[in-house]
């Protein structure tokens, strides 16, 4: 209302500043020519109102329609940046001959092959063994004769799981984040751990009792079976009782004094039936040694735990439980080299 009074007032100046005439006709000449020019000015100002009122409609939303668009763009980065990478399957070696049964040929694994791509059942020798590193840090460890599925791993419903359908599986599981966990899938049970070292065998030929065994090296993991779920801490084993034919299997073996000393890199020949359960048998001394040695380099006494995963090693060099006390010492020798 001011900006009309204002114009109006500028309109009606001349005629208040100078004499008005008292003719007739000029008298309607003039008035016709101001309320024309009044209503002009009148209609362009509300043309002006109603522009400027469109154009703050527009601003305001082409700024809601900026401000969605960036809002999306922050999203979308963040969960580019949440998406963890694509986890990848070293295979870094074996004992023997790894095969992968992904396809209807078995093929041979070969020794630092990546596998990005779900290789489907690993198979490892009768008395060979296999060590698998994944990017996320999880060291595998397969043992003689042993079916390991990694579908629920790498394949296109990867689960950070693993299915054991058959032998000895050590599992090394670095510490993972809130809320994320890993898994073995048995025959009979599930083993869920957040962070640990952990072994799982599984055994169709039990006489008794469950096929899987699961013995702690360290930490604490969950065994779910039959509907129930089971704590188990460092040095705690699951489903381990022997079955008469384990209890056979593991039967001392009876042997003829030797004529002379046999050298360090000789072995005895034993029966195939005695020769595996004997370093089952002496899992839980190689589980103490690996333990101590782990608990020695938290603390800082890297020269008692680089004794002990070397008595490990000396003694149990086959042990599944070797690769773990390899990487360890390599640790420690690092340690020693920063020093």
């Amino acid at each position: 209302m001011n900006d009309e009074a204002s114009e109006v007032r500028r309109l009606l100046g001349p005629l208040r500043d100078r004499p008005v005439s008292v003719d007739q006709e000029r008298l309607a000449a003039r008035r016709a020519r101001v309320v024309a020019t009044l209503k002009r000015e009148i209609r362009e100002l509300a043309t002006s109102r109603r522009t400027r009122t469109r154009r703050r409609a527009c601003y305001v939303a082409l700024s809601a329609v900026g401000a969605a668009g960036v809002l999306f763009a922050m999203q979308r980065f963040a969960v580019r940046r949440e998406l963890p990478p694509a986890l990848v399957v070293t295979f870094v070696g074996s004992v023997g001959q790894t095969t992968s049964r992904s396809s209807d040929q078995p093929r041979t694994l070969r020794a630092g092959e990546s596998l990005s791509a779900d290789p489907g059942e690993i198979e490892t020798a009768t008395e060979g063994s296999a060590e698998l590193v994944t990017s996320a840090g999880l060291g595998l460890n397969l043992g003689g004769a042993t079916r390991v599925s990694l579908t629920g791993l790498v394949g296109p419903s990867a689960a950070n799981q693993v299915e054991l359908r058959q032998g000895m599986l050590t599992c090394s599981v670095p510490h993972l984040q809130e809320g994320q966990r890993f898994s073995v899938q048995t025959p009979d049970a599930r083993v869920v751990v957040h962070g640990t070292v952990f072994s799982v065998r599984v055994d169709s030929q039990r006489a008794s009792g469950s096929e899987t065994c699961v013995e702690v090296t360290d930490g604490v993991v969950i065994v779910q079976h039959a509907g129930s779920e089971t704590a188990l801490n460092r040095g705690d084993r699951w489903g381990c009782e022997a079955s008469p034919s384990a209890a056979l299997l593991a039967a001392p073996v009876v042997e003829a004094a030797p004529e002379r000393a046999v050298g360090v890199n000789e072995h005895r020949a034993l029966p195939r039936s005695s020769a595996r359960p004997a370093a089952h048998g002496t899992l839980g001394e190689e589980s103490r040694l690996l333990q101590d040695a782990l608990a020695a380099e938290r603390v800082g006494q890297l020269v008692r735990a680089q004794s002990l995963l070397n008595q490990l090693l000396t003694r149990y060099p086959s042990s599944p439980l070797a690769p773990e006390a390899r990487r360890a010492s390599v640790r420690i020798e690092h340690a020693f080299a920063g020093k």
